[in-house]
């Protein structure tokens, strides 16, 4: 079963420095995925609304995308293998929707390019199932987990009294 995500917000994965999006179903379920930096960036940068000079290697796609008269329809992860790594497609339209096409990718340009194209962003169910089980953690370390994964978008909506 296909799960509905949203990017939730952008972080880093401080033992090995590198970006992570975390995507977030409306169940509260998120998954992080690792970003290249390049990746990260424009994904960032859309988010922020920030238009550069000249097109990233990800417009180009959007464009050549859109020239051929297709559409992204959606970016899909897949599935985690053992060790971690992301499996993911992007899924194209053409042809007034009678042509479909799934191009395997990585996870960051499927996200990169879906969030680009204003496109959905699945999971499928098996991913949060293979998600890491936190129970064989410490209470420090789960709620050392629990803050780094609050959406820091959130803190201005509450106050301290």
């Amino acid at each position: 079963m296909l799960v509905p995500v949203e990017i939730s917000s952008l972080a880093v994965d401080t033992a090995k420095g590198t970006p992570l999006v975390i995507l977030k179903d409306h169940d509260e379920r998120v998954v992080a995925i690792p970003l290249d930096h390049s990746d990260a960036n424009a994904i960032a940068m859309h988010s922020l609304q920030v238009r550069p000079d000249k097109p990233l290697a990800v417009d180009l796609v959007r464009i050549a995308v859109e020239q051929l008269g297709a559409v992204v329809y959606r970016a899909v992860i897949s599935d985690v293998s053992e060790e971690g790594v992301f499996s993911a497609c992007i899924v194209i339209r053409a042809d007034a929707g009678a042509s479909i096409k799934v191009i395997d990718c990585r996870p960051c340009d499927a996200i990169a390019l879906a969030a680009r194209s204003n496109a959905p962003i699945f999971v499928r169910e098996r991913v949060f199932s293979k998600q890491p089980d936190d129970s064989g953690m410490s209470e420090d370390e789960r709620l050392r987990a629990h803050i780094r994964s609050i959406d820091t978008v959130d803190f201005g909506n509450y106050v301290l009294e």
